[in-house]
C-alpha cells in the first residue's frame, strides 16, 4: 500500500495545461500559413489562368483592349496580392516557429517534473519496500525468541 504524494502535482498539472496550451496556439498559427498558402497557390493559379485567357484573346484575333487592359490591370493587382501573401507567409511561419519552440519548451518543462516524479515514486517505493522488510525481520526475530523461550522452557 503506497502513500507516495507527489508534492509538485498541482506544478505538473499547471504545465501540462501550458503545454495543451501552446500546442493549441502552435495547431492556430499552422492553420494561418495553411490558409496563407492556399490563397497564394489560387492566386497565383488566378494569374496564370488571366495570363492564358489573354494569350488566346490575342491568338484569336478578336482583340478587345478594353478587356485586355482590365485583364493586365486584374493581373497587376493579383501581383500584389502574390507579394502580400508572401510577406504574411514569412511572418507567420516565423510566428510558427517561435510557437514550436514554445511548445517544445512546455514539453521539457513537463517532462522534468514527471521524471521527478518517477524517481520520488521508485524512491518511495523502495522505502516503502525496506520498511516492510524490517517489520518481516523483526517479526521473524520475535517469532525466533519466543520459540526459544519456550523451548527454554520446557526443557
Amino acid at each position: 500500500m503506497s502513500h507516495f504524494k507527489f508534492r509538485f502535482e498541482t506544478l505538473l498539472h499547471l504545465r501540462e495545461n501550458a503545454l495543451n496550451w501552446q500546442r493549441a496556439e502552435f495547431a492556430k498559427a499552422l492553420e494561418a500559413l495553411t490558409i496563407l498558402e492556399d490563397t497564394l497557390k489560387k492566386t497565383q493559379e488566378e494569374i496564370a489562368a488571366a495570363t492564358i485567357n489573354g494569350r488566346e484573346m490575342m491568338q484569336s484575333g478578336k482583340i478587345d483592349i478594353q478587356y485586355l487592359l482590365g485583364l493586365r490591370r486584374h493581373e497587376s493587382y493579383l501581383q500584389g496580392v502574390v507579394g502580400q501573401t508572401k510577406m504574411q507567409i514569412e511572418s507567420v511561419s516565423e510566428e510558427v516557429e517561435k510557437r514550436r519552440q514554445a511548445v517544445m519548451e512546455a514539453n521539457r518543462k513537463k517532462k522534468a517534473l514527471e521524471m521527478l516524479k518517477e524517481k520520488q515514486q521508485s524512491r518511495a517505493a523502495a522505502d516503502e519496500q525496506r520498511a516492510e522488510m524490517k517489520q518481516m525481520d523483526e517479526t521473524a526475530s520475535i517469532r525466533t525468541a519466543r520459540n526459544m523461550m519456550e523451548a527454554l522452557n520446557d526443557a
